[in-house]
């Protein structure tokens, strides 16, 4: 455990440096006495589970339920304009603070250079070799993400090594890799079935499988519609990668091979402290109060806001409860403020009232008393502030102690986080079959996940509202419109939207353009509310972007190289525009 510690206390000390590989491992002496037992493994691979997105580590009270709202989405907004969609971020000097770190890469490539010489079968240590596969690719999968070519590592990165210096590798050749350690998680991971106590609180090959439906989606869709661009990859192969993902979804359908299922009802999903006995989720973050380990989302999605809301755009998704499109501008024209709230909760997708706060709604339920929300918080300020009118209420539970602060400024909420679960993965299948030209498995993927909200089965059609919300900037089939609509539902408020529009390229769904909110009712309010737009709709940014997001398609799909990281190796090339 020493050596651990020492680790751990490196990483904290790397990650105040400018340069983030210039320090060694542990003294030798340490590392030898470290790497004799499967309890070595266990405890070392542990340290990484941090790196994953839950309400703890993720931007803001509300996790990663408001997370889009941080990075940047047209579906969540915060009380100023991103400034990514915005276009006015300046290049970057360190890289600190920044994703361009390697000091968990370099943690992971210890443990490939020392797990060997544990003297145990390996049956005892394959749970451990492959959570360090899984890693290395989660580790890698967003560096790809924010910078496309990225330096590819195998070792330890001592201080005088000359591979420091190496130029970055073609994003298409870090990706290949990704899938190749994905490969190994899988063949290596317990299936969840398998993993005992540890459950779907530990990695398994299900969720391996999704993890690689998600990147080979991710990559196939960012060449293809990339394609032709300063972000594209010569001899990219779009399909390759799509049909990875088409692959490791059919392979974790494997009739009665993996545990895999979908919840009964979409509510349940979101608002529980115990997921282990849900099928759909197959990794999740338990939280607990006596260990210190907990947060206070239940606050911020009741009481307060955490300055993020829902907007328009996100809203003009969700369908007709008889599968038609709805046209939400023209019922906005007719009928006011919480009127409406109500009227589009009653007509549309149930999974709409799961997203935002409904007049009626239980909020609260506890010691501090019985709560139904009235209105959206337009009239409040700072962390308690709505400024769509459609106020998040994504993962609310009434029940629990901490909702509505009844204990004031509460961390001790222990609402579980989903990190991995099934209905991404029918999702990526879908997408990534009509992406193919394939016959989407409609029946299996998408109609099991609206048939649980009793919402009709999938249709192909023409929506003359789109324009609205979803002007992607190029020409899509109706098929595949209403596949990146039943993402925006399924999906919404979970995180996924920063991703998705970037591996579109789909700049276009908020340039020149700004985000919306509700039909405002004055009536409702005692002060008047003038940020509106001519047919008085909430237009929050109205002042701030007189003429919409300025977004530079040229350059902010991808970040800067930290100017720092150039000086000290030449050899890395800048990415478009910085």
């Amino acid at each position: 455990m020493k050596y651990l510690l020492s680790i751990i206390a490196a990483l904290l000390l790397l990650s105040s440096c400018n340069k983030n590989l210039d320090l060694p491992p542990a003294d030798d002496i340490s590392n030898s006495q470290y790497w004799k037992t499967a309890q070595d493994l266990d405890a070392y691979v542990l340290q990484f589970y941090a790196s994953l997105p839950t309400t703890r580590n993720s931007s803001g009270y509300t996790g990663y339920i408001g997370s889009d709202a941080y990075v940047g989405s047209d579906l969540q907004i915060r009380a100023t304009p991103n400034p990514r969609l915005n276009g006015n971020r300046s290049p970057v000097n360190s890289a600190a603070g920044t994703a361009w770190n390697f000091v968990n890469i370099r943690s992971v490539n210890i443990f490939f250079e020392n797990y060997k010489n544990v003297n145990e079968p390996f049956v005892n240590i394959r749970q451990y070799v492959g959570e360090a596969h899984f890693f290395k690719a989660w580790f890698y999968f967003n560096l790809v993400k924010a910078y496309g070519d990225v330096p590819w590592y195998t070792n330890s990165m001592l201080l005088d090594d000359e591979r420091l210096f190496d130029p970055r590798t073609p994003r298409t050749q870090v990706v290949d890799s990704i899938l190749m350690h994905l490969d190994s998680a899988v063949s290596n991971l317990n299936f969840l079935k398998d993993l005992g106590t540890a459950g779907s609180n530990r990695l398994s090959k299900e969720a391996a499988l999704i993890f690689k439906s998600r990147v080979g989606l991710f990559e196939g869709t960012w060449q293809k519609y990339h394609s032709g661009t300063d972000f594209a990859t010569p001899n990219a192969q779009p399909t390759k990668y799509l049909q990875a993902c088409v692959d490791a979804v059919n392979e974790l359908r494997t009739p009665g091979k993996y545990k895999v299922g979908l919840n009964s009802t979409y509510s349940g999903l979101f608002n529980q402290t115990n997921l282990s006995s849900v099928a759909e989720v197959v990794l999740w973050c338990k939280y607990d109060r006596t260990l210190g380990f907990a947060h206070n989302f239940q606050q911020f999605v009741t009481l307060s806001t955490d300055e993020v809301s829902a907007t328009m755009q996100q809203v003009q998704n969700y369908l007709k409860a008889d599968g038609k499109p709805y046209n939400y501008l023209d019922t906005g024209a007719a009928v006011k403020g919480t009127a409406f709230l109500s009227k589009i909760a009653n007509e549309c997708d149930p999974r709409l009232k799961q997203i935002i706060w409904i007049p009626g709604q239980n909020m609260w339920n506890n010691a501090g008393g019985v709560v139904n929300f009235a209105k959206p918080n337009l009239d409040k300020t700072n962390e308690s502030k709505n400024f769509t009118g459609f106020q998040m209420s994504k993962g609310a539970d009434p029940r629990d102690p901490t909702a509505g602060g009844a204990q004031g400024f509460s961390t001790s909420c222990e609402t579980a986080s989903i990190i991995f679960r099934y209905g991404e993965a029918l999702l990526n299948l879908a997408e990534a079959q009509a992406e193919l030209g394939q016959t989407v498995d409609y029946v299996n993927t998408i109609n099991l996940l609206r048939s649980r909200v009793s919402m009709p089965a999938f249709a192909a059609q023409a929506d003359a509202t789109r324009t609205s919300y979803a002007s992607f900037g190029y020409p899509l089939s109706d098929e595949l419109y209403e596949i990146r609509r039943e993402r925006a539902v399924e999906l919404g408020c979970e995180g996924f939207r920063f991703d998705d529009w970037r591996r579109w390229a789909a700049g276009n769904l908020f340039k020149n353009k700004r985000p919306l909110g509700f039909p405002y009712l004055a009536s409702e309010y005692p002060a008047s509310f003038t940020i509106l737009t001519t047919n008085g709709f909430v237009d929050p940014y109205k002042n701030l972007l007189p003429n919409g997001y300025n977004f530079n398609a040229g350059r902010d799909y991808l970040e800067c190289v930290p100017v720092n990281e150039r000086t000290l190796n030449p050899a890395l090339t800048q990415n478009p525009g910085w």
